[in-house]
């Protein structure tokens, strides 16, 4: 039998670039006139955790049932390995499923409740009783087998419901918020445990949360949805550190967002694209992902983490003097409300230490940051 690194390098050899799932111009309405789902066309890769995340009645729970053959499409196909199932029903489609609330059967016992999608598909009895003691390992749960779901905590429920979902051994499993009943020690120790799980396997996992924190720390890419369409796809840190549209530089993490106007906009030698940006009696440069016309309204996006306190951090293009309004203690950091030249206020995040000293509210505080923390985004009708 392999260890768990043998098993994870299997698990990656059998990744590909093919696409597992293909939506193809997916739309869907309840009333026949709103959209819920707008023209979404979108691939996942064989074997890659792809976390759907935006906030309530952006699409993305939808996107899964459709997945999931629990809702039907208005318009547009779903695929699965190059297969049409857009109208197969739920259970001939071969998907191992996680809900938020467990969904295990009370007057069952854990190896009954997990032994059920094998019982639905016919498994030979002895074959059965491999499976779920081998899926109850997975999970760390192979001494409850007896016992009911009442007498279980919520995250040991929920591990019984991932072996549930994994037990017939599917390719493709989905994850409808299967976090969010948790507490947060509870919550971050599962995520670790299903990531895990993810790498082992090789199995393909699309993920559905509003939780940013989790998205960021689990997939290997995010699909940002906002009024029915998906406004960013890509990596963690791609979603983080390059923000596209403003609507994902405020979703994901905190940001400063300052308005300001084009002054002047160059491609630099590292060939990315730089813009001078006039705001208020300040000039800022910024990266931008395309050339911007002079004249043009921007907002630049700054994380808080990225803002230095100018006297203590050398080579920074962009630097203003502040005044300290409020300072809060966070233990690890504290978190500064500064206000620059023209009123507007910048939240600044500086890791404590020992040399950070006293900050005070009324304080004269110089800040800065460099070009490369911050972007310029069109503002609305810009």
């Amino acid at each position: 039998m392999l260890n768990v690194s043998q098993q994870r390098e299997q698990a990656k050899a059998q990744r590909s670039d093919s696409d597992h799932v293909v939506f193809s111009q997916v739309e869907k309405s309840y009333d026949g006139s709103t959209q819920v789902v707008k023209s979404l066309s979108l691939s996942v890769k064989r074997g890659e955790f792809l976390t759907l995340l935006g906030p309530s009645g952006s699409g993305k729970t939808t996107t899964l049932m459709m997945l999931a053959g629990f809702e039907a499409p208005t318009a547009g196909t779903i695929s699965i390995d190059d297969v049409n199932l857009t109208t197969t029903p739920p259970h001939k489609r071969g998907i191992g499923m996680v809900f938020q609330n467990y969904a295990l059967f009370p007057h069952m016992s854990i190896a009954d409740n997990v032994a059920f999608p094998l019982a639905a598909r016919k498994t030979p009895r002895h074959e059965i009783g491999k499976r779920v003691t081998r899926a109850l390992e997975m999970v760390k749960m192979q001494n409850f087998a007896s016992r009911r779901p009442a007498q279980l905590s919520g995250g040991q429920q929920q591990r019984i419901a991932l072996a549930r979902a994994l037990v017939f051994e599917p390719t493709l499993v989905l994850m409808d918020e299967p976090l969010g009943a948790l507490d947060k020690q509870l919550r971050e120790h599962m995520q670790t445990e299903i990531k895990h799980l993810h790498e082992m396997l090789g199995v393909t996992v699309v993920y559905v949360t509003h939780d940013q924190d989790e998205a960021l720390a689990m997939s290997d890419r995010v699909a940002i949805f906002n009024n029915g369409v998906i406004e960013q796809i890509g990596p963690p840190t791609e979603i983080y550190e390059s923000p596209e549209t403003e609507f994902v530089s405020r979703f994901v993490g905190d940001n400063n967002l300052l308005d300001g106007v084009v002054e002047a906009c160059y491609a630099s030698q590292s060939g990315d694209y730089r813009a001078r940006i006039t705001h208020g009696s300040c000039q800022f440069e910024a990266l931008t992902a395309k050339p911007l016309t002079l004249g043009a309204p921007v907002r630049l996006v700054l994380r808080p983490e990225r803002v230095s306190i100018a006297s203590q951090d050398a080579g920074l293009e962009n630097q203003v003097n502040s005044q300290i309004v409020e300072s809060t203690y966070f233990g690890d950091h504290v978190r500064l409300t500064c206000r620059i030249p023209g009123g507007n206020e910048i939240t600044v995040k500086v890791a404590n230490t020992l040399s950070l000293g006293s900050l005070r509210s009324g304080q004269t505080l110089p800040i800065g940051w460099r070009s490369a923390d911050s972007r310029a985004l069109l503002s609305a009708g810009g």
